[in-house]
């Protein structure tokens, strides 16, 4: 039995402390802020605001296993709706039912839509017949969408919907750290839509869920669920054999994780990979009730200009956000912003004609939080942590998945190599 020191107290470090824990294992997690990381949920009245991320995709399931892991299966609730929208040429178009991030799995409500033009639609339809691409270790998610369903398909859907999640361009962010089921599908049915048409359909079941109070709720089940575990408020200023050092003290360590981002994991270990980051804020507007909005909000291409990436519908998505008299919202701004809630009270008085002045405001800003996984990024991973020593581990979402359900089970899988005693590896192979 060896004392393991996590450095971060986000998700992944809190996912893989538990599962030493439950093991007996001494471990101690230090955090410089706030256990739970970007997680953050707050009351404010009869609203409830989430700060970082409001919901986990099902599709992977380790943020739903863990939350029913810890008794907190009644406590999950699904979207209250699928539809979302995208704004194009100044107003909302839903996106066609059946259709899986980009690709189009049903042909009727696809060719009914006013969002793809007649000539893109036809350029889509042609990824029935084109060949497999050329065999290559990684390309762009652009290059990807671009060559299987064209130019427009990427600007409309891909870059809104997809380069969206990782707040980049879709040129920049790999194919295979960020989607790669789309390389696994065209190596293995050439076609996209053919692949997806194989896969039973869902039906009405939403893709997201999230908790009743919050996601909060699942840090705070976290943590009470490992007794036994130290957690310390501090700054780790260096990391060795044998010992952590803080800024005030030191810490006795045979296995060391660092669960924080890449650049504060590089002045640690100056070997750790480079990993490009971006700043985003949300913020949560609230207004009396207005308009009539069906569905969850929408995203936005690039090429509309706007100054806002997307807009969730909060009071829309889940139930117990907003009383039904109250219109809540929340805008996804990228950059260094002087103002985010200027901004995005503007663009949604511009959009969506929104009163003028909200209610009530929240801004959450987080600075250089966001990863951008850049081509080629899963190899610059391989040859980083092939060259770690075997006390030392990375993890989180500057590494191995940005998602909830990524980080989650990635931080599991490091304790559980250290639990089995392992050599050093890529943590997400564990």
């Amino acid at each position: 039995m060896k004392r393991v020191v996590i450095v971060g107290g986000g998700i992944t470090g809190l996912s893989a402390a538990y599962e030493l824990s439950k093991a007996g294992w001494p471990v101690t997690v230090v955090e410089k802020e706030k256990l739970g990381g970007v997680i953050r949920t707050e009351r404010h009245g009869d609203l409830l605001i989430e700060g970082g991320p409001d919901s986990f995709i099902v599709q992977k399931p380790a943020a739903k296993e863990l939350c029913e892991e810890l008794g907190l299966g009644d406590r999950l609730i699904p979207t209250r709706s699928r539809k979302v929208h995208v704004w194009s040429q100044g107003k909302l178009h839903p996106l066609p039912e059946g259709l899986f991030l980009t690709v189009p799995t049903r042909i009727w409500p696809f060719l009914k839509s006013g969002l793809i033009s007649f000539g893109g639609k036809l350029r889509m339809g042609l990824d029935l017949v084109l060949p497999r691409g050329p065999e290559t270790e990684d390309e762009s998610i652009g290059s990807f969408v671009r060559r299987r369903l064209g130019q427009e398909a990427l600007e409309k859907l891909a870059e809104p919907i997809m380069a969206g999640i990782y707040v980049a361009s879709a040129d920049e962010l790999s194919l295979r750290s960020t989607f790669p089921r789309f390389a696994e599908m065209e190596k293995e049915h050439r076609s996209l839509i053919k692949a997806l048409r194989k896969i039973p359909p869902s039906g009405n079941l939403s893709p997201f869920l999230t908790l009743r109070g919050g996601l909060s709720e699942l840090v705070d089940t976290l943590i009470a669920a490992m007794p036994s575990a130290t957690f310390v408020t501090g700054e780790v200023t260096q990391i060795q054999e044998g010992r952590v050092r803080l800024s005030d003290g030191e810490l006795p360590a045979d296995q060391v994780v660092l669960a924080i981002p890449a650049p504060a994991a590089r002045k640690l270990w100056p070997d750790a990979p480079e990993v490009k980051y971006v700043t985003t804020s949300t913020v949560s507007l609230c207004y009396p009730k207005f308009g009539d909005f069906q569905g969850t909000g929408f995203v936005i291409p690039r090429g509309e200009k706007r100054k806002i990436l997307a807009c969730t519908w909060t009071s829309n998505k889940f139930e117990g956000r907003a009383p039904e008299h109250r219109f809540l919202a929340r805008c996804f701004v990228k950059g260094d912003v002087d103002d985010p809630e200027a901004l995005a009270r503007w663009e949604l008085r511009e959009m969506l004609h929104a009163p003028f002045e909200p209610l009530f405001s929240k801004v959450f800003t987080w600075k250089d939080r966001n990863p951008v996984y850049e081509v080629g990024h899963q190899k610059r991973m391989a040859e980083a942590e092939s060259k770690l020593p075997p006390w030392l581990h990375l993890a989180g979402s500057g590494f191995h998945g940005a998602g909830l359900p990524d980080c989650i089970k990635d931080g599991r899988a490091v304790a559980r190599r250290i639990l089995q005693g392992a050599e050093t590896g890529p943590a997400s192979q564990a």
